[in-house]
């Protein structure tokens, strides 16, 4: 299912997904299939949940801004919303948190979440496409990581990007097209910032292919972020080119 366009819009889905759980299954369980991290990942699991937090203020400061609507019950379902994430026991039944889940509060997030839609600018990004996105992370990590003569340093160097722009990734169910905006304008800074670097790299090194293809995926998730956003494309430069010259 592609990602809806509004954070009123994340927000329901996520809670309707929750919801499905049984109320017998441990909290901790839930939340993990949920984000879909790891059940024994606790950092990600709360990092995931300081973002689905922050998701509920954008959501309510979207609504807030809308001036056509009832501002006092559009953001009635926000109270049991609130109260269910302001308790953070991860070990107790899923049960304590799936009954404030009722249909009244999701119901009311979802007119929310269809005004939103209405007034919002920005087009999802199709599912299949951010597949392939994240095939071609995981390959170029994988290729990271079997490259036996890179040093150390550069190593860790490409892996810290490309872990940041999979997180932008695994989050963006949440976060929206403003984390993987976040996340291509670091990214570019980063190459920017070992511009010369990159320009001295020996030709056919592994080395300069590994810059090429993190050049080329960052280049491919701005065009991604620019036409979700619905924004003109300024022309400019592919990075291989503005980088390396070519």
């Amino acid at each position: 299912m592609d990602v809806q366009n509004n954070p009123a819009g994340r927000l329901y889905d996520l809670l309707d997904a929750a919801r499905q759980y049984p109320s017998e299954e441990k909290t901790k369980t839930v939340w993990a299939h949920v984000f879909g991290v790891p059940e024994n990942d606790t950092g990600s699991l709360l990092k995931n949940l300081a973002d689905l937090i922050d998701l509920v203020h954008k959501a309510k400061s979207s609504i807030v801004r809308l001036t056509d609507v009832d501002h006092k019950l559009y953001l009635k379902p926000f109270e049991n919303i609130e109260t269910l994430l302001s308790h953070l026991n991860f070990e107790t039944h899923w049960e304590n948190w799936r009954n404030r889940l009722d249909d009244f509060t999701l119901y009311g997030l979802q007119f929310g979440a269809d005004r939103l839609a209405r007034s919002s600018t920005f087009t999802p990004i199709k599912d299949e496409q951010l597949e392939a996105l994240r095939k071609e992370l995981d390959d170029l990590i994988n290729h990271v990581l079997e490259s036996p003569h890179l040093p150390p340093d550069l190593k860790k160097l490409f892996l810290r990007n490309l872990e940041a722009l999979r997180q932008a990734w695994s989050t963006y169910r949440i976060r929206g097209i403003e984390g993987l905006e976040q996340e291509v304008e670091r990214s570019c800074g980063s190459i920017l910032l070992h511009k010369e670097q990159i320009r001295s790299a020996a030709a056919n090194s592994a080395e300069r292919k590994l810059w090429e293809g993190l050049l080329k995926l960052v280049d491919r998730l701005s065009k991604l972020v620019t036409l979700a956003k619905n924004a003109k494309g300024i022309g400019a430069q592919p990075l291989v080119e503005h980088i390396m010259g070519r």
